[in-house]
């Protein structure tokens, strides 16, 4: 189907609406630049963004497509710009000299046209109960994290992922970790396992063993319902080496954010359960 003849959905064919499409946002990082599109709106992009933005981008080298849920307010992904429009190509409505109109995408076919970033399925097919040596390893490091970075009210979710926001924030600026860890991993696991906690005391999480298989699992803490799972230490782990990337191509330090977005999460469930957050 050529680029003219896309925007069909479910059978029915949207009207393209040049007037009501929102412009797709840009940024700038460094030598790459990255234009955004989103779910849930009609949306114009450009052909030839290194062209349409050469002024503002004259160190530019690489561009990107940068996919963002706004469901979830999270980005997903990225594509390389002409691998992203070909794979576009069936969803435009309508095309002038320098820009296309997208069709409204749905949150399904968002995902799918991701290449790089977190793909991941809807949900996990094993959960499991942590072994008891791996919760006496999270009790031990939580334990250090604690004394190390001198968290305060570690009974309180809400104030520890406020200090483990600012715990990130000072690292992400001095590049400097505790002496008390080899590297930044050793770190990303204790405030991993920090959030972890954070999210178990203050909304009543807890950690569990979830993944493909037993064979093919990871631990992680769990909604109170069973609905949605998160992997802390990967989590924080994206965030400190500066690959949470954000709507602006930017990376993000979202740990409060994720925080005060996971409140009363059950509320608002998926098709299936422990569907992933992070």
């Amino acid at each position: 189907m050529g680029l003219f003849g896309g925007g069909f959905h479910f059978g029915k064919k949207e009207e393209a609406d040049w007037n009501q499409a929102e412009q797709a946002e840009h940024s700038i990082n460094g030598s790459r630049g990255f234009v955004m599109i989103s779910d849930g709106r009609q949306t114009i992009i450009p052909k030839a963004p290194w062209a349409q933005y050469k002024k503002e981008a004259k160190a530019v080298s690489e561009w990107y497509m940068l996919f963002y849920n706004n469901t979830w307010g999270e980005v997903i992904g990225h594509t390389e710009y002409s691998r992203a429009l070909e794979k576009l190509e069936i969803f435009a409505l309508d095309s002038d000299r320098d820009s296309f109109l997208i069709r409204k995408l749905s949150e399904e076919e968002l995902y799918q046209l991701v290449e790089t970033g977190p793909r991941r399925e809807d949900y996990f097919p094993y959960v499991g109960e942590l072994p008891e040596n791996v919760r006496a390893e999270i009790e031990r490091t939580f334990q250090k994290g604690v004394e190390v970075f001198g968290i305060r009210d570690h009974e309180d979710g809400k104030k520890m992922a406020e200090q483990i926001m600012n715990i990130v924030d000072g690292i992400l600026e001095t590049d400097k970790i505790p002496d008390a860890y080899g590297d930044i991993a050793d770190v990303a696991v204790a405030l991993g396992v920090l959030f972890g906690q954070a999210l178990c005391c203050g909304y009543g999480w807890k950690w569990q063993v979830f993944g493909n298989s037993p064979d093919q699992a990871s631990f992680g803490v769990v909604s109170p319902e069973g609905n949605f799972c998160n992997a802390p230490m990967s989590y924080l782990l994206r965030i400190l080496t500066k690959q949470n990337i954000n709507r602006f191509g930017e990376n993000d330090n979202t740990v409060l954010l994720l925080y005060n977005m996971l409140e009363n999460i059950d509320k608002r469930p998926k098709k299936e359960k422990y569907y992933p957050l992070a």
